[in-house]
């Protein structure tokens, strides 16, 4: 018709859903990783999955924010949140959670871990985490999704398959 543009944006369910798939895609991918260390410990399911879902962040431009390693990390913070909030009771949490990684990963590992590992226990610390970022590079994301299959492993849920942290964040939303 002449004089009307057309429609060319979407809209706010449209892009809300997109995102909420995004974060589900995402989320599936990290509770995959978490999964494989526990059965086959060792530092390379997590760093293939953070690798996977950062891929398209080599297309950003510099300046840019990063959907891959954004989201990922959304959803690891959201998994934390959980597992802080469930484990209140538990003050050697962060603890357990590092000795289970430098027993069944190696130090190496428990060692990286050991700077992402604070907001497991206070969320005010999250932000010191954020100096760490490019001292551990992908071993940033790959040391949170280690953390939260410590912490599956040292607070089993009821049915041991589950990732309960990424359950109680899913439920929370």
């Amino acid at each position: 018709m002449a004089g009307t543009t057309p429609n060319t944006h979407r809209s706010a369910g449209t892009d809300d859903a997109e995102l909420q798939n995004a974060y589900r895609m995402v989320s599936d991918v990290l509770a995959g990783a978490v999964r494989e260390t526990l059965a086959t410990p060792g530092p390379d399911p997590a760093r293939f999955a953070v690798r996977r879902l950062t891929a398209v962040d080599r297309d950003m431009p510099p300046d840019a924010t990063p959907p891959g390693w954004s989201l990922a990390f959304l959803v690891l913070a959201d998994w934390y949140d959980a597992a802080r909030t469930a484990l209140a009771d538990h003050d050697d949490r962060s603890e357990r959670a590092l000795a289970w990684i430098g027993s069944n990963l190696g130090p190496r590992y428990a060692a990286r871990a050991r700077y992402t590992v604070t907001p497991l226990v206070d969320p005010a610390d999250a932000r010191e985490t954020s100096h760490y970022v490019d001292a551990l590079g992908v071993d940033f994301l790959a040391s949170m999704v280690w953390t939260v299959a410590a912490v599956v492993a040292e607070f089993p849920a009821a049915d041991t398959a589950e990732v309960w942290p990424r359950t109680r964040a899913d439920a929370a939303r």
